[in-house]
């Protein structure tokens, strides 16, 4: 079983554990939900969808897909209905209380609609100062790479910009999670998906213990994970 795998099950029992509330509802209030729409994905239907994406998704973000599009699985009984949303919760980052994973589907159209503006300004892309000087390197490196913005997909959103991974001519097996702020500037926030779903799970944890963590001990467990930040690029 895969790192991501692993972590996935440790965050469903948790789910489990903590009396978390199957997603259905939050589905049908948000009009998200789609009853066409599964809440996971088999390896078929990830390939159906990206077959115009011109590059190949991380592994560990198809793997994702596969356990949950948009949303986490509720423990891990083999027998239970994996179709049903109600086996669910919707996946929230730690930090971003109103911001939720975007469905494979979404993220494919969000995709399509931003490639044509971050091809034209390309040239524009710049790192973020706030970053040390080993993630420099990175940003660096992958802003002078072939292809660089045609390979930027989108897995979340905030008011200031998008979550991103990067995709790759040959499969890789992790990528980072950066940031692209509305004023084309790149930043790091996690150095992989898998990274960051350890994080999740930690403070899942912590959450069920007592005293309850207040919001600095949640963030300090946050950052442990993903690269630090500022609100500003």
């Amino acid at each position: 079983m895969s790192t991501i795998n692993s972590v996935i099950d440790k965050i469903a029992i948790l789910a489990e554990q903590s009396g978390y509330i199957g997603c259905l509802e939050y589905w049908s209030v948000c009009g998200g939900y789609n009853p066409d729409y599964p809440p996971r994905l088999s390896v078929e239907q990830i390939q159906e969808l990206t077959q115009n994406y011109p590059f190949h998704l991380p592994l560990e973000l198809c793997e994702l897909y596969q356990r949950g599009n948009s949303c986490l699985p509720i423990g891990v009984n083999p027998n239970k209905n994996w179709d049903s949303f109600d086996s669910y919760f919707p996946f929230e980052f730690p930090l971003e209380d109103d911001e939720v994973f975007f469905s494979l589907g979404e993220a494919i159209n969000i995709y399509r609609s931003i490639a044509s503006w971050l091809k034209k300004d390309e040239h524009k892309l710049q790192l973020s100062i706030n970053t040390n000087n080993s993630q420099q390197k990175i940003l660096a490196s992958l802003l002078n790479s072939n292809n660089f913005s045609s390979r930027l997909f989108p897995i979340s959103s905030t008011e200031n910009g998008l979550y991103v991974v990067v995709g790759n001519e040959k499969q890789q097996e992790t990528s980072p999670i950066l940031f692209l702020w509305e004023d084309l500037v790149i930043s790091m926030e996690c150095p992989s998906l898998t990274c960051m779903m350890l994080g999740m799970a930690e403070v899942m944890e912590r959450k069920m213990q007592s005293p309850k963590p207040n919001g600095y001990e949640i963030e300090a467990i946050w950052h442990k994970y993903a690269v630090a930040k500022s609100s500003n690029p």
